[in-house]
């Protein structure tokens, strides 16, 4: 990376931490009462963070897939590997009605598609997480035995 591109991010990088910060003291300090207006600034920037964290890695993944389309049959598999482990989160999600303590059944959580949605979307994260685990390991392990 060049120099001026390191400085132009270290800047863009310090500006964004001052912003912050200046946001978490304002909630860190705010009285009881006036907390929810403190909140959604820091709220609302961190959201926007996200949505250009996003963009950006958005953009060079689609100009990284350009430059280098013999990527192209690795990045299928993977986008294949991944659906299929989707539907076997789905298959295996429960579309019942999410119940409390108690077990009386939760505001917006009545059985049907949206509970069934939200029970994908866990599996789904559950599913991934043992696999990343399961390749951090293999990988250990592999290096140890070399």
């Amino acid at each position: 990376m060049s120099s001026k591109l390191s400085k132009i991010l270290t800047a863009v990088i310090f500006v964004i931490a001052v912003i912050a910060a200046v946001l978490f003291i304002n909630v860190f300090i705010a009285e009881e009462d006036e907390l929810y207006a403190k909140v959604n600034p820091l709220v609302e920037f961190s959201a926007w963070l996200l949505y250009v964290t996003l963009a950006i890695t958005v953009i060079f993944s689609v100009v990284n897939i350009f430059k280098h389309p013999e990527e192209i049959k690795k990045i299928v598999i993977n986008l294949a590997i991944l659906a299929v482990v989707y539907f076997i989160a789905y298959f295996t999600a429960s579309d019942a009605a999410v119940l409390d303590v108690q077990g009386q059944v939760l505001e917006g959580g009545e059985a049907g598609a949206v509970s069934k949605l939200i029970s994908t979307i866990i599996n789904f994260s559950v599913y991934l997480g043992v696999i990343a685990i399961a390749a951090v390991g293999l990988g250990t392990a592999k290096t140890a035995i070399k």
